[in-house]
């Protein structure tokens, strides 16, 4: 039987932070770069705001794979047919933005996990190995240690960027099935009425206030599962590096 092993999901279990590259266009061969350089787990694809195309998906999962990648993706958003398209293609992490009620927490779950900890539907695309019987199937159990551990490995992230959302904490706490919380500092500000200012003092105090109460709880923030690197600032700090050290 074939699934896919979560590196991030590993490293936490080993005390370590899973070491990602964050894309905001299609690349595969970013990822080819990285799989052969070595020390790197994931890839991290920003599908809200970004250009990623399912056949650009289906590629960079592929290539991924080929070099024991994972790749997550913050989908643009929570309904079933979008996550599904993301999971169908392979992804093993699903981040859900602007999540702002249990109601929304509990639907991310469903959609990104199977049966019995969600209502993940199946799919018969490469994330679900083609639904071939031979690479899935367990003779006398059919499929179903094949969904306990794709679970097991598929990492589900909520988004909290708005007023509401801290407004709604507890409620959203209570929803099982995140493995971390991601906030959102710019859109956080303007929902307080502070556009353009994610580094105000209120701002930051909401989110270490929240950050407390997750902790306090036994939660997780994506940043303590995680170091990202993004490919677009690499190469912008690269470039003025460049262009100053050649400049005449």
């Amino acid at each position: 039987m074939r699934f896919r092993t979560n590196k991030i999901i590993e490293k936490n279990r080993q005390g370590k932070k899973g070491i990602g590259l964050g894309l905001v266009y299609p690349s595969a061969e970013a990822i080819e770069i990285i799989g052969m350089l070595g020390g790197f787990d994931f890839v991290q694809l920003d599908g809200e705001h970004g250009l990623f195309s399912p056949e650009s998906i289906d590629e960079m999962c592929r290539v991924a794979d080929g070099f024991g990648l994972n790749v997550i993706a913050r989908v643009p958003d929570i309904s079933t047919s979008t996550i599904n398209s993301y999971l169908d293609r392979g992804v093993t992490g699903i981040w859900g933005p602007h999540i702002e009620s249990a109601e929304e927490a509990r639907a991310l779950v469903d959609a990104s996990l199977f049966g019995p900890d969600g209502q993940r539907s199946w799919g018969g695309g490469r994330g679900n190995y083609y639904n071939h019987s031979t690479l899935i199937d367990i003779p006398g159990s059919e499929r179903t240690e094949y969904l306990r551990q794709t679970n097991a490995n598929t990492l589900v992230l909520c988004q909290l960027e708005s007023a509401r959302a801290f407004e709604n904490l507890d409620a959203i706490l209570e929803v099982k099935g995140f493995d971390g919380y991601v906030f959102g500092p710019n859109d956080l500000a303007q929902s307080m009425g502070l556009p353009g200012q994610p580094g105000h003092p209120d701002v930051v105090a909401a989110e270490r206030q929240v950050a407390d109460r997750i902790h306090a709880g036994g939660g997780k923030l994506y940043t303590d599962l995680v170091a990202v690197i993004e490919l677009r600032h690499l190469i912008v700090d690269a470039a003025q590096k460049f262009a100053a050290d050649n400049t005449s």
